[in-house]
């Protein structure tokens, strides 16, 4: 045991002092190879920085503007006689990579002017350093070249190029700057395995062969050092290494002192564990065998007796632990028993051989095992075979639900291993009957609650349909009048049809927006608009209305009346409509006050609309539940004022979408008082708007008549499309149906075709995707639809449709499109 330890202790001793070794001469390598890199860095940031600093000479850019190449070669003659330690192998300059002078030095290392002009080309655009090799008649010359702009420094105008190189090619002075820099005895320069410079001489007792071999057998007990530097120029690997030798008699030396300091201790040791291996096998054995006998008879008697103690503390500290493990264990054996027996849930064992060897009382009871007459045992036993069989095999298995008679049990598998080898499989039963009956149930109602949103999203589309129809005749009657009446009062009464019509559109998208918003479907879409244009459809819908009732309506504004902002306006208007609509409601005497106001601060506006009432309020109790949906403040208050209860769930999941804030406060009998905050872009205070319908002349719009197929199966509907169309001088051909108008793109040229979603015989959505993919046509196709759904406009854009417009018609939202029309489509059309 001693002599292995010896064996272990000198074993790693060599091991730690050959690393040491390793270390020192990574070290002096790495360190060797650093001066290297840092000596060649050093040599061509001076020649760098020489060329930068006279590249912007005066002297010199006077001598290129004149082409005086007798003045440009003794000025660099006068600056290699200042700093003759930094002058490159040779220069020149060039103009447009035209050579316009050289200092002849090239010729020295046997170049032609052509290798020059070739060096130009195959430099970067950069000004960092190149290595190439150029053609010579004295063979292949490795150069290290730069060049750098010549700038007139009074005009900032680039006059040439210069040029400096480098040869690498037996450039003894670089090789000796590196074998003193580096404390080497020899240096040699490489490119690949081709020896290009070298320090070594005839009286060196190796050669440059010697050297390279040396460096590739990695072998550190010659008498020499070998390091290998692979040169970096600009940070970037190159071909170019460089080899040092140095003397490696310490490392030599260090091994030899360490050797003989190990040779000795290995003598010490063994001296010591020959004399003390007698006496510790003496007093060990005895004690070691009364350890081992009260070991073998606890396990025999099963039965723990106290550890009478051992002259040797550590077999006493054995021994001691052994008792308590003994005890411990007896007490785990005694805790897993009780858990095995007085476990709620069925527990079997079962043995490699696949039978049942032990169940707990739980088992028992649940299956009758103790009734031979009963099969339910051997019923489970048959059905767990096959998994117990893979158990077996080493698999865990767990929820394997097992019906047994009318009871449902979950099951858990796992292998009992011992030494790598399964001995017992454990099976853990739970009865999940009830469970199971939830979940039958849960997805029952799951299956039932998706038909019913299925069924109330049908609903919502057939009855936007039927509601946009009528809509979409009174809107459009309206504002088809709007353009032909002089008189301001019939005007403003026109104005007030629109709103009106407006104002029943939003109920009807309170409605589907409701629904949009319980299935997350709901999305903001930002425009630019007039603000002052929201504040005065406020106070023209709702002014009549607070006359009849005899109410005060005051409608101000905090703000310049030519600010465009970026958001979405239909949801803004919707916010305003309905918070002064209830206001209007539940307010019999008094005043409803609207204060809009745009406030900005750190770069940010704000939007700000207080709605102030002096109604019949609510009360502190009521003011957390009033933005529930279908919720009103009292019991009463639906029989007496009506309504659905949606206005201010919209209202506060509107403002939610759009980042802002709701405060409300009021007090019973006294009135409400309702505050929003909204995050808004301002896209310009005092610019103007751009153009809009009503700012265009219809027919001006377009420079030529359009053809254009409506496909509409309602008659009030087509009326209104084609009136607005024919306002912008379009001709139209009307079909009502979608075979029809496929039929009509196949036999005549459209310019546009506007095609409805629900449509006899073929569908508006089918009709458009044959257009586009069957037909192949470029027409394009604006879906205009009753059915506000989302999935509808995506239905229509997958099936090809450039646009969709909603129904009933407006003719802001038509004009837009029409614009659309012309910048896409018509661009040939424009009008400047």
């Amino acid at each position: 045991m001693i002599a292995a330890l010896t064996l272990i202790v000198l074993f790693q001793n060599y091991q730690v002092s050959s690393q040491l070794i390793s270390e020192e001469i990574k070290r002096t390598t790495k360190q060797t190879s650093s001066l290297v890199q840092g000596i060649v860095n050093f040599k061509l940031t001076s020649l760098q920085i020489q060329q930068d600093s006279y590249s912007r000479n005066d002297t010199l850019v006077k001598a290129i503007r004149a082409s005086l190449q007798g003045e440009i070669s003794q000025f660099f003659d006068s600056v290699d006689e200042t700093e003759p330690d930094y002058t490159p192998d040779f220069r020149y300059i060039t103009i447009n990579n035209q050579l316009i002078w050289d200092d002849s030095s090239y010729q020295f290392y046997g170049m032609e002017t052509s290798a020059l002009a070739q060096l130009s080309q195959d430099m970067t655009l950069s000004s960092n350093w190149h290595i190439t090799q150029v053609p010579s008649s004295l063979g292949a010359r490795y150069i290290l070249a730069r060049k750098t702009p010549i700038v007139d420094s009074a005009s900032g105008e680039v006059m040439a190029t210069l040029h400096i190189g480098v040869v690498l090619n037996n450039n003894f002075g670089l090789i000796e700057a590196l074998k003193r820099g580096s404390n080497s005895e020899n240096v040699l320069m490489l490119v690949g395995s081709q020896v290009i410079a070298s320090t070594l001489s005839k009286k060196d007792d190796y050669t440059q062969l010697d050297v390279i071999n040396q460096f590739a057998e990695h072998d550190n007990t010659s008498a020499y050092l070998v390091g290998e530097t692979e040169i970096r120029i600009n940070g970037v690997p190159t071909y170019l290494s460089v080899y040092t030798v140095q003397n490696n008699d310490s490392i030599l030396q260090f091994k030899r002192h360490h050797y003989f300091w190990i040779l000795t201790l290995l003598a010490l040791m063994s001296v010591v564990a020959v004399t003390t291996r007698y006496w510790i096998q003496r007093r060990v054995t005895q004690e070691l065998g009364s350890l081992m006998q009260y070991t073998s008879d606890t396990v025999e008697r099963r039965y723990i007796e106290p550890f009478n103690g051992s002259k040797i503390e550590e077999f006493d500290q054995i021994g001691q632990a052994l008792e308590l493990s003994f005890k411990r264990l007896t007490e785990q054996e005694k805790q897993f028993e009780d858990l095995f027996n007085f476990s709620l849930s069925p527990i079997l064992v079962w043995n490699r051989e696949r039978r049942v060897i032990k169940m707990n009382p739980a088992a028992q009871k649940y299956f009758n095992a103790s009734k031979v007459e009963d099969p339910t045992f051997h019923q489970l036993v048959e059905k767990l075979l096959p998994q117990v069989m893979m158990a077996a095999r080493g698999a865990t298995l767990t929820g394997l639900n097992i019906p047994l008679n009318d009871k449902v049990f979950r099951w858990n598998l796992s292998p009992i291993r011992v030494e790598h080898q399964t001995q017992h499989i454990l099976a853990q039963g739970q009865d999940i009957t009830s469970l199971i009956l939830a979940e039958q149930q849960s997805e029952t109602a799951r299956l039932e609650a998706e038909e019913s949103a299925r069924v109330r999203a049908d609903f919502l589309a057939k009855m936007s349909h039927e509601l946009r129809t009528p809509l979409n005749g009174i809107l459009g009657v309206s504002q088809l009048l709007k353009r032909g009446l002089n008189e301001p009062e019939q005007k403003e009464h026109v104005d007030i049809l629109c709103n009106s019509g407006e104002h029943l559109l939003a109920v009807l998208n309170d409605i589907l927006d409701f629904s949009k918003i319980e299935q997350g479907k709901f999305n903001i879409q930002h425009t630019e608009f007039r603000l002052i244009e929201t504040n005065q459809a406020v106070e023209k819908i709702f002014s009549p209305l607070c006359d009849e009732k005899g109410i005060s309506l005051s409608v101000q504004t905090d703000f310049e009346p030519d600010i465009i902002l970026n958001s979405d306006q239909v949801r803004l208007n919707q916010i305003l409509f309905n918070l002064v609509s209830n206001a209007v409601k539940f307010t019999h005497q008094g005043f409803v006050n609207v204060l809009v106001s745009l406030k900005t601060a750190d770069k940010q506006s704000q939007l700000s609309v207080v709605v102030e009432d002096s109604g019949i309020g609510i009360s502190k109790n009521k003011t957390d539940t009033i933005f529930e949906p279908f919720v009103q403040a009292e019991s009463t208050t639906t029989r007496e004022y009506g309504g659905s209860g949606l206005g201010l769930t919209i209202v506060n999941s509107l403002v939610d979408l759009l980042g802002g804030t709701i405060d409300v406060h009021s007090e019973l009998g006294r009135g409400s008082r309702f505050e929003v905050v909204i995050p808004v872009d301002v896209v310009d205070c005092h610019g103007s708007q751009p153009n809009t319908a009503n700012d265009v002349n219809p027919d001006e719009l377009f420079d030529r008549q359009l053809s254009v197929l409506l496909v509409e199966d309602n008659h009030t509907n087509a009326f209104i499309a084609k009136a607005f169309c024919e306002k912008y001088g379009m001709e139209v051909t009307w079909v009502q149906d979608g075979i029809q108008s496929i039929e009509s793109v196949q036999k005549h040229q459209y310019d546009l075709v506007l095609m409805d979603n629900q449509l006899p015989n073929l569908g508006g959505v089918e009709a458009a995707r044959i257009i586009k993919e069957e037909l192949q046509s470029e027409v394009p196709v604006f879906a205009c639809t009753a059915d506000g759904m989302l999935d509808t406009k995506r239905e229509f854009l997958a099936a090809g449709a450039d646009y969709v417009l909603v129904k009933p018609l407006k003719e802001k939202a038509l004009f837009d499109a029409f614009m659309y029309l012309k910048s896409h489509y018509l661009s040939d059309d424009l009008v400047e």
